[in-house]
């Protein structure tokens, strides 16, 4: 995970150190904003780039694929305005023979969206999930949740995301600017520096 953090020489620098572990993919090394930036990463990498969580638009994506250059594809639904506007760019993902690994870091409505994603894509490659890092209340505030078991997910066979908001719950946590945590401050991992 780059974290957006690298330029492209720095990018293919760490890219070339960890080549021998052979990793699946180096996530987001450069700036979202600089497209070309990472399409020259992925041109002088010998590992393969995945990239596309902070994207908001179809026509990033557009771009990034162009160039034939990027395999793993990973749109957040929350950034791009839900399933329908996701799934169309999963399509065209899928134009460009590329994979998608939904990213899901965003809470567990956000995960059983993304699961009612990968059932629906003929490219879908694995899910990102990272509800058993959240805070323990974030569990309450839904049914039903989403359970990784022996590294799989069921898909829910219940209504919508095969889920229900528990509003009595997510009353008692209320949003408020102070509680987010920037990936870009020290202590980020541990859940500190907010």
């Amino acid at each position: 995970e780059g974290h957006r953090r690298f330029n492209v020489g720095t990018a293919v620098q760490f890219a070339e150190a960890m080549a021998r572990y052979r990793p699946t993919w180096f996530e987001e090394p450069t700036d979202h904003l600089t497209i070309k930036e990472t399409i020259e990463v992925a041109r002088r990498s010998t590992v393969p780039i995945a990239t596309g969580e902070s994207f908001s638009n179809k026509q990033q994506f557009a771009e990034l694929l162009e160039g034939g250059l990027i395999t793993y594809v990973q749109p957040e639904p929350l950034n791009l305005g839900g399933l329908f506007a996701t799934r169309k760019i999963c399509d065209l993902v899928d134009t460009h023979l590329g994979m998608v690994a939904p990213h899901s870091a965003q809470g567990p409505v956000c995960s059983a969206a993304c699961v009612q994603l990968n059932a629906s894509l003929p490219n879908f490659f694995i899910h990102e999930i990272f509800d058993e890092f959240n805070e323990s209340w974030e569990r309450e505030i839904v049914t039903n949740h989403v359970e990784v078991v022996d590294g799989y997910i069921e898909i829910p066979d219940r209504p919508g995301l095969g889920m229900d908001l528990n509003i009595e719950e997510i009353l008692k946590h209320p949003y408020a600017q102070e509680n987010v945590i920037s990936l870009f401050r020290k202590g980020w991992e541990k859940r500190e520096g907010r």
